[in-house]
């Protein structure tokens, strides 16, 4: 097999290669929903939060509203005692009253408290049901996202093992000094390291051979590199249509 026919046959490798990596480069781009899911963990965090507030605000709730309850409870026992009339004494009756005025006061004052611990459930169910809304959507896209891209790599992947058994026929017919260095090439250059060309210019970084350049190719007795890139170059005349 003769250098410009070998160099035709690392291109058919080459083709490949990029058909490869483009592959490989699609499965490094897709989205692991990693985002995603430091986004979930920071709303499960918010939500076990509120979880232990809105708990602990519920029990003091309870708390409040047993309070007024015994409050109220007092309150009227002293009401009903003080209007039975079975307390005849003036004095008794006067403390009685003084008794029932201080309870009214710590009723109400127990009842704003209570409304009070009221508005913070309140609060904080309102918190707790917008970033459980928000979890589980966080959840639901990132699921997606993931079955998304280990749909998309095992098609990737089965699509580049497709490719594998050709570019290693193909890589059998290329002398291995000359595929070592093209691997080297291709490694750098962003998966090519060789390209053909039927006029003046580098396929692959577009700059301008020189004369020298060209007339080795043509000649294609020896393997010739581009000038600014160094990447192998074969010539092949395109054909007029």
């Amino acid at each position: 097999m003769s250098l410009r026919d070998e160099l035709l046959k690392l291109h058919e490798v080459q083709l490949l290669d990029y058909q490869i990596y483009q592959r490989e480069q699609q499965i490094i781009a897709l989205d692991s929903g990693e985002e995603l899911k430091q986004q979930a963990i920071v709303l499960l965090k918010r939500q076990d939060e509120l979880a232990k507030a809105l708990s602990k605000t519920q029990a003091k709730l309870k708390d409040a509203d047993l309070a007024m309850k015994s409050l109220e409870a007092k309150r009227d026992a002293v009401h009903k005692k003080l209007f039975s009339g079975t307390v005849s004494s003036p004095k008794e009756l006067g403390d009685l009253q003084k008794d029932e005025d201080m309870l009214k006061v710590q009723v109400g004052n127990a009842e704003e408290v209570t409304l009070g611990v009221m508005d913070e459930v309140e609060t904080l169910s309102g918190q707790m049901a917008d970033v459980t809304e928000k979890l589980t959507t966080a959840k639901t896209r990132w699921q997606r996202v993931v079955a998304h891209t280990q749909a998309e790599t095992k098609r990737l992947k089965a699509e580049i093992a497709a490719l594998q058994p050709p570019r290693a026929a193909a890589a059998t017919e290329v002398e291995k000094m000359l595929l070592r260095r093209y691997d080297e090439l291709r490694t750098r250059h962003q998966g090519i390291g060789m390209a053909v060309t039927g006029n003046n210019m580098c396929p692959a970084c577009h700059m301008t051979l020189t004369a020298q350049t060209m007339e080795n190719m043509r000649e294609g007795e020896i393997i010739t590199s581009c000038d600014n890139c160094g990447r192998i170059l074969a010539w092949q005349q395109v054909k007029a249509e």
